[in-house]
């Protein structure tokens, strides 16, 4: 009983540890806090490599996560990514939130 315990929290921890360092590579554009609870709706943007019988070679991509937490641990997280124009890899960096907006649902949208 014991060990099954030490196991399950050991596999909590790594998952949120995985978690926080995949988390740590985008950027929070708004978030809402309710008592214990959070949400957040993360950015990403950079070059993706997409399966090969879509294409041979990366493209520009903006990903958005939504993230729910309690007491700072994440408990849920959805992601949706949206292909950019080609001509945005110039400037892939200084694509601002707003740019792309649109492209999102509602409820992942930088405004809405």
């Amino acid at each position: 009983m014991l060990t099954s315990v030490l196991v399950l929290i050991a596999a909590f921890a790594l998952r949120e540890l995985y978690l926080a360092h995949w988390l740590g590579r985008s950027i929070c554009i708004k978030k809402q806090r309710k008592g214990w609870m959070a949400i957040e709706v993360r950015r990403r943007v950079a070059m993706e490599r997409l399966p090969s019988s879509v294409s041979d070679y990366p493209v520009p991509r903006e990903e958005r996560i939504l993230v729910n937490r309690l007491a700072g641990v994440v408990l849920w997280h959805r992601e949706v990514s949206v292909g950019l124009p080609l001509s945005t890899c110039e400037h892939l960096q200084e694509v601002t939130a707003q740019e792309f907006d649109r492209a999102f649902p509602a409820w992942l949208r930088s405004a809405g």
